[in-house]
């Protein structure tokens, strides 16, 4: 096979955490942006690789039985999901054999002597999302808002955004949102912020929906402090969608596209959207990290407190806890839960929660793990509850926890990979695992959540 040549494949597998499918060819593994698992397709070979290719679809010359219609126009350049023009129940299915696999593959995790429920489906399919990264860009010389397009191996890097009228994955109130700013910036004069050359003003825009009371968040992040009549704007999204209760300006002037919270302004309207969860009211700010799927989020939090089993006597330990959902909810089965996050925005956070919700037996710690289980000595550890960033747990964090020899430990992880890595070193410190439990936190994406409980030994 060599580049340019056309050949005809089938696709078997879909080669996660990306969403190419996967086909074989003389010996060759091809990898097929778009490609759907059952689909017979003529392929292009567009680049080559020792023992691997990448194709680019030509024609579809017999088509998946789990291909569907995507329910959104902007698929296939939009970057924001990858696998809408798969059936859902099949999404699952790729799902739970690809953490399967995984664990064996990197953690060495003999996966069918453990106990391993089935993948827990969302609650809903579409607008579950309460919180989505809308990007500025220009198109025929104007502003416009939109999503980053979908980044290749082998094409380029997914720096053009491409407009977007509706998001089925976040909420309705797209389509009456975008308008608003699209005609705002236009009025303005307000252009994209370039990171290649450092000019520009806007960059990205922040939308945050309760699922279970409406109100809705809009953070409009830019370059630069001097952005005028922002009070306009407000007023201005308020009139299209009447959920809209707060505007914030957080200003980020480092390189790079992440979003960045640390000069943030309060603008208009109130200062957080409230949210209720698994029996608690929770304020949210730009800064809150909470997981983004709340209907499946309440799922999760049963199934931990179900897992624990908790009597009543235990002092649970949460690590990277985030504005502390999940220590909240297990304080009431525990004598104390304490929690660690290295943003004190979300510690604040989480002690307002605490506060508003009469819980009086959590403690909460701002700084990351490495340092406050160096500096403090936590009551005797029942049950550990980590829920670290997708780069999993540092070796000095692994250090630490290890030192605090907890009698139980459960594991929400978003990387199956990383998840993987420390279940590894967990399993060779005298842990044994005694449960897995995969939830899809994201349909037609390639992401999912999974749960895992682990006893000492």
């Amino acid at each position: 096979m060599n580049e340019g040549n056309s050949v005809s494949v089938e696709i078997t597998d879909i080669a996660f955490p990306n969403d190419y499918g996967v086909a074989k060819k003389d010996g060759k593994v091809i990898f097929v942006p778009g490609g759907v698992v059952g689909d017979i397709a003529c392929i292009v070979i567009a680049k080559e690789g020792k023992g691997y290719a990448y194709g680019l679809i030509e024609a579809i010359k017999e088509p998946s039985p789990f291909r569907t219609a995507p329910a959104c126009p902007h698929f296939g350049a939009c970057g924001g999901c990858t696998l809408q023009n798969l059936a859902y129940e099949k999404q699952l299915e790729l799902k739970a054999n690809y953490l399967t696999q995984t664990l064996r593959r990197i953690g060495g995790i003999e996966v069918d002597s453990i106990t391993t429920l089935p993948i827990e489906p969302s609650p809903d399919k579409y607008f579950y999302r309460n919180k989505v990264e809308l990007a500025f860009g220009v198109k025929d010389g104007k502003t416009i808002l939109g999503m980053r397009e979908r980044a290749s191996s082998f094409q380029k890097d997914g720096a053009t955004v491409v407009p977007v009228e509706i998001c089925p994955l976040f909420s309705p109130v797209v389509k009456d949102i975008v308008p608003v700013v699209n005609e705002f910036a236009g009025r303005e004069g307000l252009v994209p912020y370039n990171s290649a050359t450092g000019k520009g003003v806007l960059r990205h825009l922040i939308v945050r929906e309760s699922k279970t009371t409406g109100e809705i968040m809009v953070t409009l992040e830019t370059a630069q402090r001097k952005v005028k009549v922002l009070s306009l704007l407000f007023d201005a999204l308020n009139e299209a969608a009447p959920g809209v209760k707060s505007v914030y300006l957080a200003v980020n002037n480092r390189h790079g596209d992440a979003v960045c919270y640390n000069q943030l302004q309060r603008i208009a309207g109130q200062s957080y959207i409230t949210e209720n969860i698994a029996g608690m009211t929770l304020r949210i700010y730009p800064q809150s990290f909470f997981q983004p799927n709340t209907k499946a989020a309440e799922i999760l939090y049963g199934k931990i407190a179900w897992a624990a089993s908790l009597s009543g006597n235990e002092n649970v330990l949460g690590l990277y806890c985030g504005m502390g959902p999940i220590e909240l909810h297990l304080s009431r089965f525990a004598q104390t839960a304490t929690g660690i996050d290295s943003l004190s925005g979300n510690i604040i956070n989480a002690k307002e929660n605490c506060q508003i919700n009469n819980i009086g037996n959590c403690v909460f710690y701002a700084g990351t793990v490495e340092k406050v289980l160096r500096d403090i000595v936590p009551p005797k550890t029942d049950l550990l509850v980590i829920d670290p960033p997708r780069s999993g747990i540092s070796r000095e964090g692994m250090e630490h926890i290890i030192k605090l020899k907890p009698l139980r430990i459960t594991y929400v992880s978003c990387s199956p990979s990383t998840l993987a890595r420390d279940l590894k070193a967990f399993l060779l410190h005298g842990y044994a695992i005694s449960m897995i439990a995969p939830f899809d936190f994201f349909p037609h994406t390639s992401h999912l959540e999974t749960l895992v409980y682990l006893t000492r030994t």
